[in-house]
């Protein structure tokens, strides 16, 4: 199978998984095994191609064999959800199977004027909650702890969906480890 499809393929997988949060690759128990007809090792060259470019967030964690196997945890970032909704061009070769394209797109609800207020004011109580944290008069493990709450709390399935891309954006602008 060419590389591009494989890309393709993972790409809308992540996107159609996006309110789960991130999702382990790799050759973990937990880990997506690749869908038939691909081979592990495409499946995590186009994981580490599509991280390269941008278009998933990737965060790899420690290989404890020793064999240098690729491991992690990947979610589609901003710009690849923007490839899939929008069909703007990509800046790796990416080819969609069309049937799984329009299935992508016909799931997809716009947000409301009254959501998109809602995520808005919640995004902000958010905002100000982290920099309350910050500013607290608590010890540096404190805050520490507290900063591991909320990524749990915005990796969850619940800000996702109520929070749609905001909850992602949260974590990278404030949250980042």
């Amino acid at each position: 199978m060419k590389d591009s499809v494989v890309r393709g393929r993972l790409l809308q997988l992540l996107y159609g998984r996006r309110d789960e949060g991130a999702i382990a690759f790799g050759h973990s128990k937990e880990a997506i095994p690749p869908p038939e007809g691909i081979n592990r090792r495409d499946w995590l060259g186009a994981v580490a191609q599509l991280a390269e470019y941008g278009l998933i967030d990737w965060k790899p964690t420690e290989d404890r064999s020793g064999r240098g196997l690729l491991e992690g945890f990947a979610s589609i970032s901003e710009a690849g959800i923007k490839v899939i909704e929008t069909g703007c061009e990509p800046p790796i070769r990416i080819a969609f199977d069309q049937a799984r394209r329009a299935t992508a797109a016909e799931t997809q609800q716009p947000a409301t004027p009254a959501s998109a207020a809602q995520q808005a004011g919640v995004i902000e109580a958010m905002e100000k909650v982290i920099a309350a944290i910050e500013q607290a008069q608590v010890s540096d493990q404190e805050k520490k702890e507290a900063r591991s709450l909320l990524r749990k709390l915005l990796a969850g399935r619940a800000a996702a969906k109520v929070l749609g891309a905001g909850a992602r954006s949260l974590r990278a602008k404030y949250l980042a480890e």
